[in-house]
């Protein structure tokens, strides 16, 4: 009986209060899609010379799958940047840190940061409309 309750109080709203990966995946894809964002990134970036990475944390899933400038975003923990970094010899400096990630029913508020030195700023706000999420507010800068 108490493993039914304990079911009940805690894992049951877990499960249907938790995002989708699906969700977490467009929401982020639409991010670093800002348009706000794009005179933000150097050529480097933009050729793909460079590797974008996001930071992986509890927010981040470990399946997540996003491109920008046609290759694939890394993504990676604090330990494997710091590794990646000392034997790279490149300015990785081309990450994002996402800090918070809310989600209610159909909306999500994002904040974000790109870069580790001279910070950008990412606010971002979305709304759900028939299972697609739209940018309502956005500002990187």
């Amino acid at each position: 009986m108490k493993k039914i309750v304990l079911f009940l109080t805690i894992i049951f709203p877990m499960v249907f209060l938790a995002q989708s990966s699906r969700d977490i995946n467009t929401v982020i894809q639409k991010t670093i899609d800002l348009h706000a964002l794009k005179q933000h990134f150097n050529e480097s970036e933009k050729a793909g010379e460079t590797p974008l990475i996001i930071l992986n944390d509890d927010k981040i899933p470990d399946n997540l799958i996003v491109f920008k400038f046609n290759k694939r975003v890394k993504i990676m923990t604090p330990a494997q940047l710091e590794t990646f970094k000392s034997i790279s010899k490149k300015n990785l400096d081309s990450y994002f840190v996402f800090e918070i990630m809310e989600f209610t029913e159909d909306t999500v508020q994002i904040k974000a940061n790109f870069r580790k030195t001279d910070k950008i700023a990412i606010n971002v706000n979305m709304k759900r409309q028939n299972e697609n999420w739209m940018v309502t507010e956005s500002s990187a800068g």
